[in-house]
């Protein structure tokens, strides 16, 4: 029987959506294999994931400055990121050290999990193959790692930037690390089946489980864009979110808690408004939707909103205003939708699936 590890950390529910996706897929390729998962904040020690977790979505909402500042550091001194990951590498590493066991096949989804893991390697702790899945669209010196065995990058357009993290890092294309139900589906049919107007431009808007950034001003953008627009705002854990949108009172505007339904309301959406570019763009890409990046949160979530618009991808609307403009854009000039949806299934097609990107690893 294969023991697999899945390393992801709990810091919204991105990183832990793309380790449920792999673990789908090792179920899919090997029945028997026994996942086993680690939390890479939570091993460090009690406490630390909390405070982890506190500190990004203080940086996030309170403080982007600091949080652009940090993430500039790492790319504009090598000095600076390499000690960073050594430090983080050190810590996590030792204290993966008492749990990891002996894995056949080790999967990361999370950059600092990936730092102690291989912080295991040098040290000749750790012989399982190991692969880093890195969900951002554009990878960053946290991210990419030269002494494990595969980083993979979730786009062609990837492959560059993750390059110039680590230059002798082993870098691959993935397809998109999402559970199987994200695939091209049948729109009307799952309009029908949500209730939404077979006619309408919907427009998903999905910022993460905790609602980050400027959803209300998205939602009412697109309200004002055209009467055929009906926003459908995907409010995750962030219920005061949910009660201001619900304040609009406007009957075109779906107000969405939590869900176990993202797959359905992607499918039938003509265009997904994100603003991370995380675990939703990944889903849009993988169901061959287009993404309008809104007001891109900082430092990840705009280098990612750049290099999904370098691959066509998507459309950045960073001004007021911007999102209703590319919204009348597309009901004006349906290419443009069509050729970004286009893309996308270049893309899915030359990507293949999860189990082939397993299969080289495990053969390592």
């Amino acid at each position: 029987m294969k023991q697999v590890l899945v390393v992801s950390a709990t810091m919204g529910e991105g990183h832990n959506a793309t380790g449920r996706a792999l673990a789908e897929a090792v179920h899919r390729l090997w029945p028997s294999a026994e996942i086993r998962w680690l939390d890479a904040l939570d091993v460090r020690g009690p406490g630390v994931g909390p405070l982890f977790r506190q500190i990004y979505v203080t940086n996030v909402r309170r403080t982007p400055w600091l949080y652009e500042f940090f993430y500039a550091a790492l790319w504009r001194s090598r000095w600076f990121a390499a000690a960073c990951k050594r430090f983080t590498g050190a810590w996590c590493g030792r204290r993966l050290a008492r749990v990891v066991g002996e894995p056949d096949l080790v999967l990361s989804t999370y950059p600092l999990g990936t730092a102690g893991l291989e912080w295991l390697r040098r040290r000749g702790l750790l012989r399982a193959p190991v692969g880093a899945w890195i969900s951002d669209f554009a990878p960053h010196p946290f991210w990419v790692y030269g002494r494990i065995d595969r980083n993979l990058v979730m786009h062609p357009v990837a492959i560059a930037p993750a390059v110039r993290c680590v230059p002798d890092a082993p870098v691959a294309v993935s397809a998109p690390p999402v559970r199987g139900e994200f695939r091209p589906g049948d729109r009307n049919a799952a309009r029908r089946r949500l209730g939404l107007p077979p006619d309408a431009f919907v427009a998903l808007v999905s910022c993460g489980s905790l609602g980050f950034g400027q959803v209300s001003s998205a939602a009412r953008e697109l309200l004002a864009a055209d009467p055929s627009v009906v926003p459908v705002v995907v409010c995750g854990r962030n219920e005061r979110l949910a009660r201001s949108l619900r304040r609009l009172a406007d009957p075109r505007l779906r107000v969405l808690g939590w869900t176990d339904e993202m797959a359905a309301w992607t499918i039938a959406a003509d265009v997904v408004v994100t603003n991370a570019g995380g675990a939703t763009g990944l889903e849009a890409l993988a169901c061959g939707r287009p993404v309008l990046m809104h007001r891109p949160i900082a430092a990840h979530g705009r280098a990612n909103a750049r290099l999904m618009a370098e691959a066509g991808l998507a459309v950045v609307c960073e001004a007021d205003g911007e999102l209703a403009a590319a919204v009348r854009r597309m009901l004006d000039t349906p290419e443009l939708w069509k050729s970004m949806a286009e893309s996308a299934a270049r893309h899915l097609e030359s990507a293949g699936d999860l189990g082939s990107a397993l299969r080289a690893l495990a053969a390592v």
